[in-house]
């Protein structure tokens, strides 16, 4: 059976390394038709938008400024180009040059939006448990990319409603700001890194959070934050093991982060960093307050290598707490890893995985890839001894041209030292 699999994804590697969709080679075509002009000595006087809808052109207008007044280059149209995927709103972009006169030229870009307001199902099994839900959403609210989302989800341990509004700031000094409310009643499960479940609890919690993100030049941004949790577990629990206290949370956060990106016809390329630290208060100890602390930090990039539809990637990721409550504890994904149990929880944690991914083909409707890389990670166990454990983890995603959304994704993951397997697949989300 592995043989089989490792000769399957042998075969869609290759086959996508030689091969061009028709898509690809139209672009390029496109891309080779253009040339006479980007070399020309000719400066863009105005970007003209054909196709918006729901979409206001005061709002790409406010995105594109930069580009008037700049030489007409081969770089200047790749970049506009990234510029416009990065806004997520449109499945086709194609942009066409008018030169004006000797030394001026306009740009038409036409585009098709993306369904940005949508009833959104979505679904997750893993070998922890299932969730499924569904949220009302319009990621493109106002024609201005601010968001909205209603909804929520039950899984084999909670019960979940949340809601989220964003505003998306136009104006360099005026932050974006989003708001996120969420309550639940649950029965919290936790395991260890020997995949073996040592806590289960009821609990009713509510939290809510507001967050400011400042973008600092062309590739940085500050973001800070200020959150409330309450989280009730004074119920007779019918689980054996001791339930943590009850919880009154505030907490202050603050961020820098950094991201770079570049559009290929295929795979976004990415670069970025992150760091922050998140400080709170408490009513846990006897003697009045606990002041809990935590520190995270992530690093990652993805890029093609040899051909369009093949990248590499990797992230390297970690937090470090003190004082935190158990429910303030971080999963496997803080260390970027789904090597680990789908219910493990620590307060320190350091990984990284690395890999390739493939577009297999590429179709109206969307893209499917296969992906497959290797993960280490370094956590604490809730016996406070420390565990390096490594594995790899493959799978596959299907993403939809139409959707401002990942479609599905379903992969699995095998942990060395511990000798276990972990699979997940999700809809609407991703693990």
């Amino acid at each position: 059976m592995k043989k089989i699999c490792t000769i399957l994804l042998f075969l869609a590697f290759t086959q996508a390394l030689f091969s061009q969709s028709p898509e690809t080679q139209s672009e390029q075509e496109s891309e080779s038709s253009s040339e006479t002009h980007a070399e020309s000595n000719l400066t863009v006087t105005n970007i003209t938008f054909v196709g918006l809808k729901k979409t206001r052109d005061s709002y790409m207008q406010s995105k594109v400024k930069k580009f008037i007044g700049e030489p007409l280059t081969e770089e200047n149209l790749h970049d506009l180009e990234t510029a416009l995927q990065l806004e997520g709103l449109f499945d086709d972009i194609q942009i066409s040059i008018a030169q004006t006169n000797d030394t001026e030229a306009e740009i038409t870009v036409s585009v098709k939006e993306k369904i940005t307001f949508i009833p959104l199902p979505f679904a997750m099994y893993s070998s922890s448990g299932f969730m499924a839900g569904g949220v009302v959403m319009d990621t493109n609210a106002f024609g201005q990319k601010h968001m909205f989302m209603l909804g929520g989800f039950f899984s084999n341990t909670s019960k979940t409603a949340m809601a989220s509004v964003a505003k998306n700031s136009r104006t360099k000094g005026i932050p974006s700001v989003s708001i996120f409310l969420s309550g639940s009643k649950s029965s919290p499960e936790y395991e260890n890194l020997d995949d073996d479940t040592i806590l289960k609890y009821d609990a009713l919690s509510f939290g809510a959070s507001v967050s400011l993100s400042e973008k600092i030049g062309e590739h940085f941004a500050f973001k800070n934050g200020y959150g409330f949790k309450y989280l009730d577990t004074s119920d007779d629990s019918k689980y054996e093991g001791l339930s943590p206290e009850s919880l009154v949370l505030g907490s202050l956060s603050v961020g820098f982060g950094y991201s770079k990106s570049d559009w290929n016809g295929v795979f976004m390329s990415t670069n970025s960093a992150s760091l922050s630290v998140e400080a709170g208060r408490t009513n846990l100890d006897d003697d009045g307050y606990r002041y809990p602390l935590g520190f995270s930090f992530a690093i990652g990039e993805q890029h093609p290598i040899f051909s369009d539809r093949l990248r590499i990637y990797q992230r390297y990721s970690g937090f470090y707490g003190r004082k935190n409550h158990l429910s303030s504890f971080k999963g496997q994904s803080a260390g970027s890893v789904t090597i680990l149990p789908g219910n493990f929880a620590t307060e320190r944690i350091i990984g990284g995985n690395a890999g390739l991914e493939v577009a297999i083909a590429k179709f109206n409707w969307g893209m499917v890839s296969l992906y497959s890389d290797y993960q280490i990670v370094y956590a604490q166990d809730f016996d406070d001894d420390y565990h390096f454990m490594h594995g790899p983890n493959g799978g596959a995603r299907f993403y939809l041209a139409k959707i401002a959304f990942p479609a599905l994704a379903m992969g699995v993951s095998y942990n060395v030292p511990k000798n276990y397997w972990q699979f997940a697949a999700a809809m609407g989300v991703s693990f």
